[in-house]
């Protein structure tokens, strides 16, 4: 994708850095759609709480998420929400 950003279909993409972070993940198998995403978005904010795990204050005010099968793809789907996790809300480093 790096090599091909800026050209014919992919003219609209740009490849950036991004720092590293934590993030906190919940797969979810129905289409996302955004009762979907958002059942899914806040059941992982249940379970961080449960464990103790300290979201940013900006991942309150968005919902993001990944899907990674076609969206009329038959079978299974596959997506997910993610969450970033506080410096030192969490115990990974």
């Amino acid at each position: 994708a790096v090599e091909k950003a800026g050209e014919g279909q992919w003219r609209t993409m740009r490849v950036v850095d991004v720092a590293p972070k934590v993030v906190a993940v919940r797969e979810f198998s129905d289409a996302s759609m955004e009762p979907v995403v958002r059942k899914a978005d806040r059941e992982l904010r249940e379970l961080l709480l449960r464990d103790g795990l300290v979201p940013t204050e900006e991942s309150g005010e968005l919902v993001q998420f990944a899907q990674y099968d076609a969206i009329f793809s038959m079978g299974r789907r596959r997506g997910e929400v993610w969450i970033d996790l506080m410096d030192g809300g969490h115990p990974w480093n």
